[in-house]
């Protein structure tokens, strides 16, 4: 099926931005007819499928994929390459007890499987026990298993106990304009919480803006892959390589900017904090004595100011009833109320055993308001009693 079709495969570099280099490259199939009218891969393995010829097609473009990589390992042992896999290849073949051709041909060329990665797309493998066979297979043989596109589809978080990955791919769709995109920006949180806590690498596809990368480098994702590196290449050039290596030092320059600045703004929120939690105390306090009726005649005249209560040092239950600003009506969001136990919330525990005794939460819905808001927390005392006061405030 393949005279009238000309079959090219193309290496799209993968990058590490901590180790300065490219880190791999994935295997694309690119397909002309005779008249070199480009074909999409979709419509190309598709027709393969109609006719048959899928497996045959699938074995064939990652035989031109090592072949084509061989050169490059030669050149660095330490490179790796991205295998796409079939999904319907892989059940057929473990199903029926195949061997995959790529394994001989890995092995005649003297190529450490350790340096291919198997990609997979485990949502659209239906039997997980196929699925984890093919995994536990071709990690004892060496190769490293990648979940491809993740966070799409119907792939869950139970497959990843299933696959046990070495490197989760993030599918476009999430990295797409994630530094604005507040939901997104969470869920990849998590799957890079996840990931770690399994000891899989995340990886970001489709970047391609500096502000996706710099959002991510900050989720701790350090690898990448996307048209603002690079596109997949026939060859990849001396000055392709020379191109990607300055863009790897401007967004690594950019990051650096970035975290300085975010310390800087920090430790300019925290002094707010601070100096507007100050003035409050000093309207409600006299001689270690709190007067907390006189915040509720106050709250209001601090913008910022959502909510006041006061912790027990020791138990973590509250000694109040919240003061809020306004006085809201919801079955989903309620103030906490006297003795409601906050022992492991973090601004509780942190405040109370870090040295400076006071602490400023992260950015968290408000169970008083359903607003954005941060906590600021300190130790404070009455009648000569360890107290922890709590501010919830606003967040920008």
């Amino acid at each position: 099926m393949f005279l009238d079709i000309k079959i090219e495969v193309y290496f799209q570099p993968i990058i590490s931005i901590k180790e300065k280099k490219i880190f791999a490259f994935e295997a694309l199939t690119r397909a002309f007819d005779n008249d070199n009218n480009y074909i999409s891969p979709f419509k190309l393995f598709n027709e393969a499928k109609i006719n048959r010829k899928l497996d045959d097609l699938d074995n064939y473009v990652r035989q031109k994929a090592i072949k084509k990589f061989h050169k490059y390992y030669e050149e660095d042992n330490n490179i790796l390459l991205f295998l796409n896999f079939e999904s319907s290849v892989i059940e057929n073949n473990i199903k029926n007890n195949i061997d995959f051709d790529f394994i001989k041909q890995v092995n005649e060329l003297g190529i450490n499987p350790n340096n291919i990665v198997l990609e997979i797309k485990e949502d659209t493998i239906k039997d997980s026990n196929l699925l984890k066979e093919f995994c536990l297979i071709h990690r004892n043989l060496g190769y490293v298993i990648a979940i491809d596109d993740f966070g799409t589809g119907y792939s869950s978080f139970d497959r990843l106990a299933i696959v046990n990955p070495d490197i989760v791919k993030i599918d476009r769709s999430l990295i797409d304009n994630i530094d604005n995109n507040y939901v997104n920006s969470s869920v990849l949180k998590s799957i890079v919480d996840i990931s770690n806590k399994i000891g899989a690498l995340t990886l970001a596809e489709g970047v391609e803006r500096k502000e996706e990368i710099l959002s991510c480098m900050k989720k701790h994702i350090d690898i990448f892959q996307g048209f603002y590196f690079e596109k997949a290449l026939e060859n990849i050039e001396e000055n392709q390589i020379t191109n990607i290596n300055k863009k790897i030092s401007n967004i690594g320059l950019e990051y650096k900017k970035a975290v300085q600045c975010h310390i800087k703004t920090k430790k300019k929120l925290f002094k707010k904090m601070k100096d507007l939690t100050k003035n409050i105390l000093t309207l409600i306090s006299y001689e270690e004595n709190f007067y907390l009726e006189r915040a509720r005649s106050i709250i209001g005249s601090y913008e910022l100011i959502e909510a006041i209560y006061i912790i027990d040092f020791n138990t973590g239950n509250q000694v109040n009833d919240t003061i809020t600003k306004n006085s809201i009506s919801s079955s989903l969001y309620k103030a906490s109320k006297h003795n409601e136990d906050h022992s492991l919330k973090e601004y509780f525990y942190i405040t109370k055993e870090s040295k400076s005794k006071e602490f400023l939460s992260q950015k968290y819905i408000s169970k008083a308001s359903g607003n954005m808001c941060r906590t600021y927390a300190k130790v404070i005392l009455i009648n000569s009693q360890s107290f922890i006061i709590c501010f919830d405030i606003l967040a920008d």
